[in-house]
């Protein structure tokens, strides 16, 4: 049997790829590069939109005029549950 010094290590359970299951450390480089990685492809997304070349305060005032389409939509399906 052996004592619990004997025992032999377990392996981390890996996915199908051989890849560790659990993420990234902060700070550490395999985390940096996601983080870049999600960033271009944020941008990608916006550049896709028509909305890549503009800044943060262009970003802040396009959230704030979806959102008010996004009220007044609301209101104009509340109003024509209550009118019909």
């Amino acid at each position: 049997m052996g004592s619990s010094g004997m025992k032999k290590r377990r392996k981390a359970k890996t996915t199908q790829h051989g890849h560790v299951q659990h993420m990234a450390k902060v700070g550490t480089h395999s985390h940096d590069a996601a983080v870049h990685e999600q960033k271009l492809e944020r941008d990608a997304v916006m550049d896709t939109m028509g909305l890549g070349g503009i800044g943060g305060s262009g970003r802040t005032i396009m959230w704030i005029v979806f959102a008010i389409i996004a009220v007044v939509a609301i209101i104009g399906l509340l109003a024509l549950i209550v009118l019909f």
